[in-house]
């Protein structure tokens, strides 16, 4: 089932383009990883999503419902790089205004409050959280209304190890609820640990959406290093698709992996060895952004 479609959404700063025509689709129970360097314009999808951004076209919308309309913000909620909580306030004043906004009661704070594990410190003053504890309740504060989905800019910095495995933990629980979400982290270790699903955002440009477990047709060709040409350059006159990382070939799904062996068989490229493709998210991110 779709949750979110985002039509040809465009964004851009002067001469700029930050977003250029996204299209995309997010399935119930999805957890997406969001990739890519500083500026790249994870946050400004999120936002332009949100209808926090201005944007220069395109639409969205969450079971056909507008981004413009209000109702829109009963299916999807977001968790920003920035917590802002009124410090003065509990974390239960906090649950409590947004309960009363959309008109839920007690029992859903409660059980919030239960899934979150918030309860012994629930009713202290926020000032007293530690960085970990602010992030939990925004979490409790983002599944209160029962989203489809969840969008979470950056959600580990700052955080402690302790609150890392705590907040990877909860992330888990709630996608086993079927509740989509998306994740904009620099953290790639965390992110590989979290999903096999993976968005790059390059240039203004959703360029890979890559599915870390790889599908069975994708292969790793490993071949010797010396050969007289350069691998890329050998490998562009072939026609096939393809992702070079050091002396290994990725195959694409659409390209039977004969033709690859036959034509680096023709070039007289000697084959080290052929695996299913298991990618490691470091390596596609130092390939596709020259790291």
């Amino acid at each position: 089932m779709i949750v979110l479609k985002v039509d040809k959404l465009t964004k851009s700063y002067g001469k700029k383009h930050v977003l250029k025509d996204f299209s995309f689709e997010i399935n119930e129970g999805d957890l997406i990883g969001l990739v890519g360097p500083n500026g790249a314009g994870k946050s400004t999808l999120m936002r332009a999503i949100l209808s926090l951004e201005e944007v220069d076209g395109g639409e969205v919308t969450v079971k056909g419902i507008s981004n413009k309309n209000s109702d829109f913000f009963k299916h999807v909620t977001f968790l920003p790089s920035d917590n802002y909580l009124y410090t003065q306030l509990s974390g239960y004043d906090h649950l409590a205004f947004v309960a009363n906004i959309y008109k839920l009661g007690k029992y859903n704070i409660e059980e919030v409050i239960d899934l979150i594990g918030i309860r012994s410190y629930v009713n202290d003053s926020v000032k007293s959280y530690s960085y970990g504890m602010r992030q939990h309740l925004l979490i409790a504060l983002s599944i209160l209304t029962k989203p489809k989905l969840i969008l979470m800019d950056e959600p580990f910095n700052g955080l402690d190890p302790t609150s890392i495995i705590e907040l990877k933990q909860l992330i888990r629980t709630l996608h086993n609820q079927k509740i989509s979400i998306v994740v904009s982290t620099h953290s790639l270790d965390i992110l590989e640990d979290l999903t096999s699903t993976i968005w790059f955002i390059k240039e203004g440009e959703l360029t890979r959406n890559l599915n870390m477990n790889e599908s069975d047709s994708i292969y790793e060709i490993e071949v010797e290093d010396s050969i007289n040409l350069s691998l890329e350059s050998l490998m562009e006159d072939s026609h096939l698709s393809f992702t070079i990382i050091e002396n290994r070939i990725f195959t694409s799904e659409e390209e039977s992996i004969e033709n690859y062996l036959a034509y680096l068989l023709e070039n007289n490229v000697k084959i080290n060895s052929v695996n299913r493709s298991k990618k490691k998210l470091e390596e596609l991110y130092k390939s596709f952004y020259g790291v």
